[in-house]
């Protein structure tokens, strides 16, 4: 089985979900937000005890997921310049998710990500 047909594949968690990207445009003094909502898909697990070791130490209490999806997730990008985006959130199980993690197996044709459950 190819990983391209696993992460599509219902017996395996297979879900749609929504990702939201926000980039900021710095202009005279503040930053102006541009959001977009895209729709993605692929498999979505609760986090394993070995995972947590994974994530950033501050982020090791809060509950988490891992994705495995074609989309490319990103963590954000700041180089200084005028304008910077944020990490992924991942809207899923009427929850919102902030992508803290990205493994990129592009090779293979799919990313895996682990995003923290934002608190409301």
């Amino acid at each position: 089985m190819q990983i391209t047909e696993a992460i599509t594949d219902p017996d395996l968690g297979f879900t749609s979900f929504s990702v939201q990207r926000t980039t900021y445009r710095r202009q005279n003094g503040t930053s102006v937000p541009a959001t977009q909502t895209l729709p993605a898909s692929g498999c979505i697990h609760p986090g394993t005890p070995e995972m947590i070791q994974l994530l950033p130490e501050e982020e090791r209490n809060e509950e988490f997921i891992a994705i495995y999806t074609d989309f490319a997730l990103s963590l954000g990008e700041n180089d200084g310049g005028a304008t910077y985006t944020v990490p992924d959130r991942i809207l899923w199980n009427g929850g919102t998710w902030r992508v803290v993690r990205v493994r990129s197996w592009e090779m293979f044709g799919y990313y895996q990500c682990l995003a923290v459950k934002m608190r409301e």
